[in-house]
């Protein structure tokens, strides 16, 4: 808890002092979890907390451990702070809109009760952490999270501009933007190839609260164009334990996109309503698809972006982390 200490100390300017609870304090609580999780005790002015401290090899799901917490503080009667090593948008987001306090040590510290929600990110001189990826570079690193087989440094970023569809200069400018967040190193002199972390779950922990939702806007149709990926809820079933939904979601690159609509050659297009759903997409999902999907829906990883902001259903957080653990971890 020493990290935790220095975090308050840091941010808030509050020296804490943590206490490790003996277990046969915490008799009023099931055995899985004062087997699970460690609970130490500090006072925040007037206040009690206790801490349960999630361990890093625990690998914990949004709604599980959301309803954990619940559990603990009402068998308990305190107030808790969650802290964690580390933590996915998907469990940052679910814990925020339960007012569930936590804190990850140097990186995050929300504190429902006392209107605290501080972010720490590293930076460097030359650049901004914060910045977004564009959907070029985000579809390589995805490419090579998913496609592991077909090593993405073999290729010059000629070779990767024609496996891509894209330019040269849209490809060159792709992997300046990973250079510019420290994602990316570049090989070579004439044929310049591309070297990303080749640990998965490091450089997904680095990336994640920067990848950005694929679907630039959802319009609806009533008759759908061939070829197209299925997404949204529609695509869960392949990934996870969950039902398809009624309504069909199907994604469509822009310029395909807006070439239909230029044309004419979608069926009552609009905003509201139709039998179809069409997600239009900032990159090309058959490039991430291809060789994932055996069922023609759009990559798992594009799913998982694209739905993560989106609902509060808890069947889709546990599809969504069932995504992440079978993909990622």
């Amino acid at each position: 808890m020493r990290n935790v200490e220095d975090y308050f100390k840091q941010i808030l300017g509050i020296e804490l002092k943590c206490k490790q609870v003996a277990k046969e304090s915490l008799n009023k609580l099931p055995y899985v979890y004062t087997n699970k999780y460690n609970f130490y005790e500090t006072n925040y002015f007037e206040d009690k907390y206790l801490l349960m401290k999630v361990n890093k090899e625990d690998v914990y799901e949004a709604t599980q451990l959301r309803k954990q917490v619940i559990a603990i503080q009402q068998a308990l009667d305190k107030k808790i702070i969650v802290v964690l090593d580390d933590i996915s948008a998907v469990t940052r987001k679910r814990l925020i809109e339960q007012r569930i306090n936590f804190i990850v040590p140097g990186k995050q510290m929300y504190l429902a009760e006392m209107y605290v929600d501080i972010r720490e990110f590293k930076k460097a001189k030359s650049f901004d952490k914060s910045f977004s990826l564009l959907p070029s570079a985000q579809l390589i690193l995805l490419y090579h999270i998913l496609h592991k087989d077909d090593n993405i440094s073999n290729y010059s970023f000629k070779e990767l501009a024609e496996k891509t569809g894209y330019s040269q200069m849209a490809i060159t400018k792709a992997i300046n933007n990973l250079k510019n967040l420290l994602l990316a190193n570049v090989m070579g002199t004439k044929e310049k190839r591309i070297e990303l972390e080749k640990d998965i779950p490091k450089l997904w922990k680095e990336i994640e609260s920067k990848l950005v939702n694929p679907v630039l806007k959802t319009v609806y149709v009533d008759g759908k164009p061939e070829g197209l990926y299925k997404c949204n809820v529609t695509a869960l079933e392949e990934y996870s334990n969950m039902n398809p939904g009624n309504k069909e979601h199907y994604a469509i690159e822009k310029n395909q996109f807006y070439e239909l609509e230029k044309n004419n050659k979608l069926l009552n297009l609009n905003e509201e309503n139709g039998f179809y759903a069409l997600e239009v997409w900032k990159y090309n999902p058959k490039l991430l698809a291809d060789g994932i999907s055996k069922k023609d829906n759009v990559d798992p990883l594009s799913l998982y972006l694209s739905l993560k902001d989106k609902f509060t259903d808890e069947r889709i957080d546990m599809a969504l982390d069932q995504i992440i653990e079978k993909y990622i971890w």
